[in-house]
């Protein structure tokens, strides 16, 4: 039985549908039985395709790489999925194994959660937007408030390993020293006499 997955556009269900439909039904559930396990790695996209590590129920990882023939990700056209060149390092002879189903199928479920396919969406925002700039100034504010992590490191709770506490207790010594000193040197200047 084939576990049913919930969208919220239409393009990318409808375009996850047909997917489906040319891959054997076994590959297809093993697929979303390794997304649905977290089991996908490592995960790169781009408008040329799709790179990813996924780890097979055996604790296996092999190395999926997707090409697609046209532009993914644009509004205007989602890849077509025969056209593309799959290559998985496990030893199955089909176009789209599970481990290339799982991969398509974390690129899928990213877009839909993020909404970056829409029937009148042409880009993903550049930076440009107010609420995007406004989520950027809250963060610099919050970042700026906030106490260094290596300040924060408590080193006695690493007790369990010794030698990876005196490591790190080394580490933290010389990071703040070298953060004394340069907050304490002169910044030099030069002046240039007239010749």
């Amino acid at each position: 039985m084939v576990r049913r997955i919930t969208f919220r556009n239409a393009r990318l269900a409808h375009w996850l549908s047909d997917f489906a439909a040319t891959l054997p039904q076994n590959i297809f559930e093993r697929g979303i039985m390794l997304y649905d396990r977290h089991r996908v790695w490592d995960y790169h996209a781009s408008q040329n395709g799709l790179h990813a590590s996924v780890e097979d129920l055996h604790n296996s990882f092999y190395q999926v790489e997707i090409k697609w023939s046209n532009a993914a990700g644009e509004a205007a056209e989602l890849p077509n999925p025969n056209a593309a060149s799959v290559t998985c390092s496990c030893a199955s002879a089909a176009h789209f194994c599970a481990h290339s189903t799982a991969v398509v199928l974390y690129w899928i479920m990213r877009m839909d959660r993020a909404g970056t396919i829409s029937e009148s969406e042409t880009a993903v925002d550049q930076g440009d937007s107010p609420a995007y700039q406004a989520l950027e100034s809250k963060m610099k504010r919050l970042a700026s408030k906030a106490t260094p992590s290596v300040q924060r490191l408590d080193a006695t709770k690493l007790s369990s390993q010794p030698e990876l506490q005196n490591q790190l207790e080394r580490m933290v010594r010389q990071v703040m020293t070298r953060d004394q000193q340069t907050s304490h040197q002169p910044t030099e200047t030069s002046h240039s006499s007239p010749q």
